[in-house]
């Protein structure tokens, strides 16, 4: 049994940019198991292209919150499930792991000085900064920060903290001849010139390049502000520059603080009285008297629990994201007790280290890989049975190019005709008779590199399976020790926003494919300065077709759709239509019962 995502319904977004508003077609999310109806996807034997969607009714997330702020109630602790301990010691600038964001939009805040919108995901809104506006040409960015945002230890948050996060983040840091990195993903802030504070609580980012689209990056909630000025910078001065999130009691400014943590148990948080944000109804937020996180390494162990009313909802994160065989026991036992949030996710990706020798170094070897794998068939035998094809981006956004299907050399052809022509690559590159390739294999994905191994094996590539716990997958998918590895990990849905895990791996040590290629930087400036949205839409899909399928730095295998369960009682909860990242703070959610 599988279930083929290849339609979503039609939306309207914009994207909101200080002083233009640029209308793109795209839509609105709702939540539970509403969406649109799939349409057939090409088969694995070729087929056709996936016709038009047709739009189908969705929730309206602006009516939602208004009706939640007039019904929701004070109270309660939510019982989630966590994948396990956050890594990376809580540092945001350290890791993009889900188990940390899962837990820190609660104690971080939902996002940075701007937040991807409640009511779309597409837009940014305010969050630390008021309001904003740049200088002409793009390159300078000026912040009004808020004036009502306290840290968790009562002290305000200002613009030198602001400011301190950005060099943090752009430079890293020196002390005591100790160095600290900048953040895996310093590519995506741009080529920072510098940081001000100016009067009146400003900040003003000046780039060396213009950026029309830099609120639209900075809203990743990847890019969360963990990192107290106060508490921090005093000990890196001394020299302790690794200093962490956990090393300061996790301080933050979220609508939640720490009560307590047990590692390997619990994550426990509560209402933090001085959280800034209210909702529509000029109520204060969160709704919530706490929230606790309930480490869960064992996706089984996670299902007995909710299934038992021990949990009141599930945790996000590959591995424990439902599968079509155990949604069914979920929907036995609880029937309407239960209810879905259905988020288009990650997709299933094959990436080469071409830093690395080997014949992956030939571009017609990894062409050839790309030809060879039967895209179709890693959905119900590698992603659970939910799951969708799409070369980047998820099917909703308004940046895929639904043509893909017709690339040629990639999907057009059926695939015995790719496959032939496979073998012809392999062939002119000198390797008919095969060779072996090292895979960083991610211990709870085994079924996924199980399966990209039994395909590989047809073209004569023995894939050694280098099966790795969470902890050397953190640091091993940021390294160079690796031939390949998955890039299973999620794309921002914004183009500019991808340039941590596409581009160059000098400047991305998260990227999925480690490559050189100068040529990136240089559609990733086009990307940037981009001011025409008709021109922004073909830069990227240009851009698209050479990572992919020109050059195959990276692999599109399937896309898969992200299930999680909660108990009905449970309201107000803001489910992305596309990045379990977004929207992880909880601040809206309340209990009827």
């Amino acid at each position: 049994m599988s279930f083929t995502l290849n339609s979503l319904p039609t939306r309207h977004i914009a994207l909101l940019l200080a002083v233009a508003v640029i209308t793109a077609a795209c839509g609105g999310s709702g939540t539970g198991d509403s969406g649109g109806a799939a349409s057939p996807a090409p088969s694995s034997d070729g087929g056709t292209p996936a016709p038009t969607p047709t739009p189908t009714p969705v929730a309206n997330p602006v009516t939602d919150l208004l009706a939640n702020a007039q019904e929701a109630r004070y109270g309660g602790v939510l019982v989630l499930a966590n994948r396990g301990d956050p890594p990376a010691g809580f540092d945001p600038m350290r890791t993009s792991s889900i188990a940390l964001h899962h837990v820190g939009g609660g104690l971080f805040g939902p996002g940075n000085l701007v937040t991807r919108c409640r009511q779309n995901l597409y837009l940014p809104c305010p969050n630390l900064a008021t309001s904003w506006f740049p200088n002409p040409g793009f390159t300078e960015w000026t912040f009004v920060i808020r004036n009502d945002v306290t840290w968790h230890d009562g002290a305000p948050f200002t613009a030198e903290d602001a400011k301190f996060w950005f060099d943090l983040a752009a430079f890293g840091a020196e002390a005591e001849g100790r160095s600290r990195a900048p953040a895996f993903f310093r590519g995506e802030l741009g080529d920072i010139k510098s940081v001000e504070v100016l009067p009146f609580n400003q900040l003003r980012v000046s780039l060396r390049q213009p950026n029309p689209q830099y609120l639209a990056v900075l809203s990743n909630p990847r890019f969360k502000m963990a990192h107290p000025r106060h508490l921090m910078q005093p000990r890196i001065e001394e020299g302790e520059v690794s200093v962490a999130p956990i090393d300061v009691g996790l301080t933050g400014t979220g609508p939640f603080e720490l009560d307590r943590y047990e590692p390997g148990s619990l994550l426990r948080l509560r209402r933090f009285d001085g959280y800034w944000e209210k909702d529509a109804a000029a109520n204060l937020l969160p709704y919530l008297a706490g929230i606790d996180f309930v480490m869960m390494p064992t996706a089984s162990v996670m299902d007995a629990a909710f299934r038992t009313g021990r949990l009141d909802g599930g945790a996000r994160g590959e591995g424990h994201y439902l599968t079509v065989e155990r949604k069914v026991g979920y929907d036995r036992d609880l029937g309407d007790r239960a209810f879905y949030a259905h988020i288009q996710g990650g997709i299933f990706r094959l990436g080469f280290n071409v830093l690395k020798e080997g014949p992956w170094q030939d571009v017609r070897v990894r062409q050839a890989i790309s030809l060879w794998i039967d895209k179709q068939a890693a959905i119900p035998s590698a992603l659970g049975g939910f799951g969708y094809l799409s070369p980047t981006l998820s099917l909703s956004n308004p940046f895929t190019n639904r043509a893909f299907v017709n690339w040629p050399r990639f999907n057009r052809e059926a695939l015995p005709e790719r496959r032939e022509e496979a073998r012809t690559l392999m062939a002119a590159a000198g390797y008919n008779d095969g060779f072996s390739m090292g895979y960083l294999c991610r211990s709870r994905l085994v079924a996924r590199c199980e399966f990209l191994q039994g395909q590989l094996a047809g073209l004569n590539i023995d894939l050694k399976l280098q099966v790795v716990d969470e902890g050397e997958w953190n640091r091993g998918r940021v390294s160079l020790d690796y031939d390949s590895q998955p890039g299973a990990h999620f794309t921002s849905p914004i183009p500019e926003g991808t340039e941590s895990v596409f581009g160059r791996y000098a400047e991305n040590p998260d990227a999925y494919s480690k490559h050189d290629d100068k040529l990136v930087d240089d559609f990733y400036r086009r990307l940037r300065e981009a001011r025409d949205q008709g021109l922004r839409v073909s830069v990227w899909r240009e851009l698209e077709e050479y990572i992919i399928r020109e050059q195959a730095y990276v692999v599109p295998i399937a896309g898969s759709i992200q299930v999680v369960g909660y108990r009905t009682y449970v309201k107000g909860l803001i489910i992305p239509p596309e990045d379990g990242h977004t929207h992880t703070d909880f601040a809206t959610v309340w209990f009827d019962k």
